[in-house]
Formats: C-alpha cells, sequence, structure tokens
C-alpha cells in the first residue's frame, strides 16, 4: 500500500504551522538554550521540511544551522522562499555528513517517521561530535500496549509512528548516549488539538482532509484515544 506524507498536505500547514509541530519554537528554545550551543556551533535539523527552524536557528542564535528531509515538495518550497537555506534531500538512517561534524542534531517531531528509528539514532550519534546533543520533540503513546493497533494504518504522520517512550530510551542508552533532560509537554499537543477541532469541526474532518481520505480516519482516532497520546521533550548527550 503506498504511504501518504501528509506533511505535503496544506491541511497540516494551515493547523500547525509553519514548524509543522506542537508548539511551534517553543521547545526549540528551551533545548537550545539548555544545551548552551555558542554562535557558530554547527546544527542539523533532521526531516526539516521547509526550513524553517534551520533559518530560526541562524537569525536567532547565530548558528552553523544544516537541514534535511526526504520531501521534494517541501525542500523546493522552502528554497523557493529562501535560496540561501542550507537543507538538502537526505534521511536520518543515512545522514550526508561526516563523522563528528555537528554540535547539535535536531529532531523535532520527525523521530516518529523514521522508517528505521535505530540506524538513525546510530548516525545521530556518528555525526555529533564528543559531548555533542540530541534534542528530541515528539509523540508518545502513554498507553503503548495498544501500539500495535497503528500497524493498519499507512499514512505517513508522526501519529502513526508513536513511541514507546521505554523502548526509546533503551535505544539511545544502548547507542551510546546519556539522557539528561525529559519533560512532558502534552498541553502543547492538546493546545493544538483545540485549535484543529476549532478550524475544522472534529479532528476527523482533518484527518480526513489531511490524509486525502487515504485511512479509516474514525478508527485511527479510536486507536489514537485507546494509545493515550503524550508530547515530550528529550535532551541526549554523546559520551
Amino acid at each position: 500500500m503506498a504511504t501518504t506524507n501528509v506533511y505535503e498536505s496544506e491541511h497540516m500547514s494551515c493547523a500547525l504551522g509553519e514548524t509543522l509541530r506542537p508548539g511551534g519554537f517553543e521547545l526549540t528554545d528551551i533545548s537550545t538554550e539548555f544545551c548552551k550551543f555558542l554562535p557558530k556551533d554547527t546544527v542539523l535539523d533532521i526531516g526539516c521540511g521547509r526550513g524553517n527552524t534551520v533559518e530560526y536557528l541562524e537569525k536567532k542564535y547565530l548558528l552553523n544551522s544544516f537541514g534535511i528531509d526526504p520531501s521534494k515538495v517541501l525542500l523546493r518550497d522552502g528554497k523557493n522562499l529562501n535560496p540561501k537555506l542550507k537543507i538538502k534531500e537526505g534521511r536520518g538512517e543515512s545522514i550526508p555528513f561526516k563523522d563528528e561534524s555537528m554540535d547539535g542534531v535536531f529532531a523535532e517531531c520527525t523521530l516518529s517517521l523514521m522508517d528505521d528509528l535505530e540506524k538513525t539514532i546510530k548516525e545521530s550519534i556518528r555525526v555529533l561530535k564528543k559531548n555533542g546533543w540530541f534534542v528530541i520533540t515528539d509523540v508518545y503513546a502513554r498507553n503503548p500496549e495498544f501500539l500495535d493497533l497503528m500497524e493498519e494504518f499507512s499514512f505517513k504522520s508522526c501519529m502513526r509512528g508513536l513511541h514507546d517512550v521505554d523502548k526509546l530510551k533503551a535505544k539511545l542508552k544502548d547507542c551510546g548516549f546519556e539522557i539528561v533532560l525529559f519533560t512532558d509537554y502534552t498541553n502543547l499537543l492538546k493546545d493544538l488539538m483545540v485549535s484543529i477541532v476549532f478550524k475544522y469541526g472534529s479532528m476527523n474532518i482533518f484527518w480526513s482532509k489531511a490524509t486525502s481520505c487515504s485511512t479509516n480516519c474514525l478508527q485511527f482516532q479510536q486507536v489514537l484515544a485507546k494509545c493515550k497520546v503524550g508530547y515530550f521533550l528529550l535532551i541526549a548527550k554523546r559520551g
């Protein structure tokens, strides 16, 4: 079954804004300040979309920012808006940068989209310098025992790839990361959902439009309810 990339949908941009994630740049600011990045530090945004975060980190924090994304559509849109953006086609499972070339790697609401989570984590630690930072914001299932029900849905969305946080933490540690911060920000996700319902009338209508009717939206909502979706910020450090 073909996979639909909902992030290329105008409805996702309308609902989530330029960052395509809950909270906009709020957690980007919190994590950047926590990691104490310095001007000219080199950072990578995995799943950069149109490059909004890449541009934001350059302008506000004077970071040497790069981005990769597999979507030619989103990259083209970003380049049309700002030709100077350092964004290019690439996947988290095969990051097109040299070993130990990054002071920080951001994966904001994108690890849940990866085809191979463990490979992406290994690639991230490969490109990080010693004591480099891995910033992750993403959705997770507070009832992970229902995650197997997600297997029947084929569209590509972070909600489709909800994390089991305990398994994610274990993978990070196994790959050589030290987890230094984990904070729940489910309130940002709830705020986003309220905004979506206000704009579209219901989450079912939103998912139907965003996925171009490629899934059973009512069934998907029921599975999400069973999983009890949460949102988190996790910061890990390479030893």
